[in-house]
């Protein structure tokens, strides 16, 4: 018999993906508690894209609309010389922005980290999950049934017992540098600053607004942060030779400086709230696995930000984790399902982090290279179980093949397919009357006269090619079916019971 544990899951690390762990786990009914060392969430922005999937995700957590009232729409990407100039040359909003529409019942957006960890914090402890800041894991221990970890908070010791951990602590990763998992990449070299400032740019913008514009003359990136009832602004550049040995606390006239030049303003003066170097990489662990530890987000994958795709990545692999630890705990799966983690996530993963490299090394407005996947693909194609180089498909045609997402559809009355699903147990869609054989799954009568009329033919080359289609609890096809007495079957294989 298993020993007692204080929690099902421990999650160490509370930043964006540590948060979200603990809100799908604890939307699943697992124990969970989250230690984050530091004493509050994020306070510098960090990411601000909120990919169409991840928002996806957050409108299972019902906070989509709290995300969309602390945010922006995206705008994409201008240049100019300054900020003062002509904008003429657009790097459009991402694919995902204009042509998503019946593909989503939702949209991506802008929403500074610090603002949405927040956000998720509160949906983590709604659906039950205990998070603890000020709380560093020192050491972890795994035994046969479980996983003791060494707590300090407010300079005491604990020892606090788990079956899993996920370990969400970031690209430096002490958990992965402890069980000596290497990572494998590129290092992309020179290191960037970012400064988060207040400064009245209106006369440069003159009515205009911007998400995101690269001023030549200066090298330099600003983005807008907040929303329009509390803009502020990130600069971002690289780092001068001369500055190498500066702390960054002294580089506010340099930044400064910058400025005028990037926005043509000659007497802005700043107002820098917080400034910050960095260096990054293309890494990829070599394991996402130790026997009870899962590493997630950073602790898993490195990327350069182009895209804005890390935290996002991130926020994904703890969505897939979550159900997988889910089923095992509950008893419903077999331990063979922990297998599945790191041989569905890292392939897609992998070929993420690949894609932000890529996307790096090319000068803003230039064309896109050869090989670049669009972000629509990236955010809604994936495919489990794919053949290296099959990763991704493209989401306007969906395959329903096993390891891809359900597709959305408009129903008739309005919402959305999606709605349909359980975000806890498997989804047995089916087209005609519902009797339940699987007391695992949820069913859903659905037929092409419960579909908007627009997307009826959408309808037939999905839902419509089977009499039904079992799905995860985490939105992706597990398979489809002719008759209903298969669907414990299917559950079984999903579930890895024989």
């Amino acid at each position: 018999m298993s020993a007692s544990t204080d929690t099902d899951v421990i999650v160490v690390g509370g930043g964006l993906v540590g948060l979200a762990a603990g809100a799908f786990l604890a939307q699943h009914g697992v124990r969970t508690t989250v230690f984050e060392k530091h004493p509050s969430t994020s306070t510098h922005p960090k990411a601000r894209l909120v990919t169409i999937r991840s928002m996806e995700l957050y409108r299972s957590l019902g906070i989509q609309e709290e995300i969309r009232d602390a945010g922006d729409p995206g705008k994409g990407f201008v240049i100019g010389q300054t900020l003062s100039d002509d904008l003429s040359t657009w790097i459009a909003p991402p694919a995902e922005d204009v042509e998503s529409q019946n593909l989503s019942p939702t949209t991506p957006y802008s929403c500074d980290q610090q603002v949405l960890e927040p956000i998720v914090l509160k949906a983590a402890r709604r659906f039950g999950a205990d998070v603890e800041f000020d709380s560093a894991v020192l050491e972890l221990g795994e035994r046969a049934d479980r996983v003791e970890a060494t707590v300090r908070h407010a300079g005491q010791e604990r020892i606090v017992s788990a079956r899993y951990v996920i370990a969400a602590d970031g690209a430096g990763s002490a958990i992965r540098r402890h069980l000596g998992v290497g990572m494998t990449g590129t290092e992309v070299p020179g290191r960037s600053v970012s400064a988060v400032f207040r400064a009245d740019l209106s006369p440069a913008l003159r009515g205009r607004f911007v998400d995101a514009v690269f001023c030549r003359a200066a090298s330099t990136f600003l983005f807008a942060r907040g929303n329009s009832g509390h803009r502020r602004w990130q600069m971002g550049t690289y780092v001068r030779p001369e500055w190498e040995d500066r702390r960054t606390e002294d580089l506010t006239d340099e930044l400064s400086d910058l400025l005028r030049q990037a926005t043509g303003l000659s007497g802005l003066e700043p107002d820098f709230e917080d400034v910050a170097t960095w260096s990054t990489g293309a890494f990829v662990a070599d394991r996402f696995r130790s026997g009870r530890i899962f590493l997630a987000g950073d602790a898993a994958h490195i990327m350069p930000p182009y895209g804005g795709m890390g935290g996002n990545t991130g926020v994904h692999d703890v969505h897939d984790a979550a159900w997988i630890l889910a089923a095992v705990i509950r008893g419903d799966a077999s331990h063979r399902l922990l297998d599945t983690y790191e041989g569905e996530r890292r392939p897609i993963d992998q070929a993420i982090v690949d894609q932000a490299l890529l996307r790096s090394r090319k000068t803003p407005g230039q064309k896109k290279p050869s090989g670049e996947i669009d972000a629509l693909t990236l955010a809604l194609g994936s495919r489990y179980g794919a053949p290296p180089g099959d990763e991704f498909e493209d989401p306007h045609e969906p395959s329903m093949a096993v390891g891809t997402r359900a597709p959305h559809l408009t129903l008739r009355g309005g919402g959305s397919v999606h709605d349909l699903l359980s975000p806890r147990q498997f989804t047995v869609i089916v087209d005609g009357p519902v009797t339940r054989t699987d007391t695992r799954a949820e069913f859903v009568a659905l037929g092409m006269q419960d579909v908007a009329a627009g997307q009826r033919d959408l309808w037939a080359h999905t839902y419509g090619q089977a009499a039904g289609h079992l799905v995860r609890p985490d939105g992706v096809l597990a398979g489809a079916f002719e008759a209903l007495a298969d669907v414990p079957g299917l559950i079984d294989r999903a579930l890895r019971v024989h």
